[in-house]
């Protein structure tokens, strides 16, 4: 299988390799909440839309609800 070999640090080898099989990984979303904090989009965007449920109904804000669908938007999942 292909391997990229990189510089070794003392008492390790590092390498990657892509015979992962179906291994995934959740840096992506972890990234994008990074850049979210960082820029407050999610917060901005929140502030801006209109919130107008009944408030004794809502179990959850309305920054929380966008969030969560702007990172799965941003994780690949379908509406």
């Amino acid at each position: 299988s292909e391997q990229l070999r990189f510089a070794s640090i003392p008492a390790h080898s590092v390498r990657a390799d892509f015979a992962g099989g179906g291994l995934s990984s959740d840096l992506g979303p972890v990234l994008l909440r990074g850049v979210d904090l960082q820029i407050g989009l999610t917060k901005r965007l929140a502030a801006a839309l209109p919130d107008r449920r009944h408030q004794s109904y809502v179990s959850h804000s309305y920054h929380d609800l966008l969030t969560q669908r702007i990172y799965q938007i941003g994780c690949g999942y379908e509406d």
